[in-house]
């Protein structure tokens, strides 16, 4: 029997996952999700969404879902720190940062770059929203399926999947993998590609307990209570600031296992960490992990691509983890969409890597001083990282095929030379964000939508209809900011990417705009008038 055959395959069913499928579907692009757990995940793991994040969301028509999803976590601000959760809100309470040194999730503090900003909102809420969300589009969804085997070659990957329920087995065909299938996924391993390791943070039990602490912390929400005391040292972090909590126990793998840890032993020691008398407390789940600093050397191997945990692990500290996944899957999403239309190439493929793994090394170091600090000084440590794009998920800066003006190669890629200190209009960057209208509906991060789109006054208009593109003025403010001042009373032009990054950027009119125009795009893969054998057929 022949198999059945997809486009994309998407190994994986979390956050990035299902980010991944409702890309693809926005682009067009027909896909089969599969995951191995009946539903989407119940323990809470990462807490925050940062503002790139929500852009993704914002254009993919999911952000006023996922902020819903997070509204019950918006008074938890604030780092404590006691030797009981009593103590820590209690007349001798040591408020490690106040709640206005959490600005990373703070309007105020991203307005400048952003028509969005983070959030705090658990996975366990999120992933719900973009099911949903995913589910209307052409994208298959199937949970309870378990990948048991992938195997590729030059025409595509084959995969062997198996229904959990009663065994079922069923192959198969797609011509790219995505493989979203988490920190303890088997892809990488099996596809032998090495990973780069930092530092480690420590092994730790995430307890999920239910306890009704409601009124106890009522009008003195918090975010984290750091927990030291003679012979026990946790975090306390809050769910819903009512009655999920979940508390974070260090142990030491070389003298014991998560088995040492039952539930009942969970839930004295979640006791002690309180210092209250909780009659209703009661242990959910424990689930196992390691807060390390990881990152995979390549992000593509053949026609597997990978996004989120399975090609990063990073410290929960500055909302980097899944929001880094994201923007995995949103800047892989329009490369294959293209190169499945027969517009891209193996170029544009390869910039994938060239992109985000310099930006996910940038992630991880960043969120491991976060940690650092954190441990530290608690809160009060944190003061002040929040002041650049970059420490909200916005200030990657790409050098790849996919931009002209940027360089490949050179160390510089993997540091932090690399990163954008501002968004200025500098190829590579995201789109500077301005308002479009009074009301403050539309942002010129909107423009783009999944397009490509020229950012030009009227001396482009010509050059835009040659080559099919929508153009829209940018406007004095935009072009101010984005360095298209030109001289003799024209204007420059950027050319913005289906993901609002900006591949190319003219300061100036041309001579020739039309001449000039068309061999930005000759050079650029995947842009209009590229063309070579598609790959496949897509959905519309």
């Amino acid at each position: 029997m022949t198999a059945q055959h997809y486009p994309v395959l998407v190994v994986g069913g979390g956050v990035v996952g299902l980010t991944a499928s409702l890309a693809l579907s926005r682009l067009g692009v027909n896909s089969l999700l599969v995951e191995a757990h009946s539903g989407t995940h119940e323990h809470p793991r990462a807490r925050s969404v940062n503002a790139r994040a929500m852009e993704v969301f914002r254009e993919l028509g999911a952000a006023d879902a996922v902020r819903d999803a997070g509204a019950h976590l918006a008074a938890a601000v604030g780092v404590l720190s006691g030797g009981t959760l009593a103590e820590a809100l209690g007349p001798v309470a040591r408020r490690t940062g106040p709640p206005e040194e959490e600005s990373i999730f703070a309007p105020e503090t991203v307005a400048r770059w952003s028509p969005t900003h983070g959030l705090r909102a658990t996975l366990d809420m999120v992933e719900p929203v973009l099911l949903e969300a995913a589910r209307k589009g052409p994208g298959e969804l199937r949970f309870g399926t378990r990948r048991l085997a992938l195997h590729q070659d030059a025409h595509g990957v084959r995969a062997e999947l198996e229904e959990t329920i009663d065994g079922t087995r069923q192959q198969v065909t797609a011509d790219y993998a995505i493989a979203a299938d988490g920190a303890g996924g088997g892809l990488r391993h099996e596809l032998r590609v090495p990973s780069t390791y930092g530092g480690s943070h420590g092994h730790q039990l995430n307890v999920l307990f239910h306890a009704d602490l409601g009124a106890f912390v009522r009008q003195r929400e918090f975010s984290l209570a750091m927990i030291d005391r003679p012979g026990l040292r946790g975090m306390l972090t809050s769910i819903d600031n009512r009655s999920r909590w979940a508390f974070h126990i260090r142990y030491d793998p070389a003298a014991e296992s998560p088995a040492h840890y039952p539930h009942t032993r969970c839930a004295e020691i979640v006791r002690t960490a309180l210092g209250l008398d909780v009659p209703d407390l009661r242990v959910l789940s424990v689930l196992p992990w390691e807060a390390r600093e990881r990152t995979l050397d390549r992000l593509r191997c053949g026609r597997v691509f990978f996004v989120g945990d399975s090609a990063h692990q990073m410290p929960p500290a500055g909302a980097r983890g899944a929001s880094t996944g994201v923007a995995d899957a949103h800047n892989l999403a329009w490369k294959l969409a293209a190169t499945l239309r027969g517009r891209g190439s193996e170029r544009l493929l390869d910039s994938y890597h060239d992109e985000r793994h310099p930006a996910a090394v940038r992630a991880v170091a960043d969120s491991g001083e976060n940690a650092r600090a954190l441990n530290r000084g608690g809160g009060a440590a944190m003061a002040g990282r929040w002041s650049t794009p970059r420490a909200h998920g916005l200030g990657d800066r790409y050098r790849s095929t996919a931009v002209l003006g940027g360089s490949l190669g050179g160390s510089e890629d993997d540091t932090a030379a690399a990163a954008a200190q501002d968004l200025d209009g500098t190829p590579g960057t995201r789109v500077p964000h301005l308002w479009l209208d009074p009301e403050h509906r539309h942002s010129t991060v909107d423009l783009a939508a999944g397009e490509w789109i020229l950012l030009a006054d009227e001396g482009w208009r010509e050059a835009a209809e040659a080559h099919g593109l929508r153009r829209t003025d940018p406007g004095p403010a935009l072009a101010e900011r984005a360095g298209l001042d030109g001289a003799g009373g024209g204007t420059g032009a950027i050319l913005l990417r289906p993901d609002s990054f900006i591949a190319w950027r003219a300061p100036v009119l041309p001579a020739d705009p039309t001449t000039a125009l068309g061999r930005a795009l000759a050079e650029l893969p995947g842009a209009p008038g590229t063309t070579v054998r598609p790959t496949c057929r897509v959905h519309r």
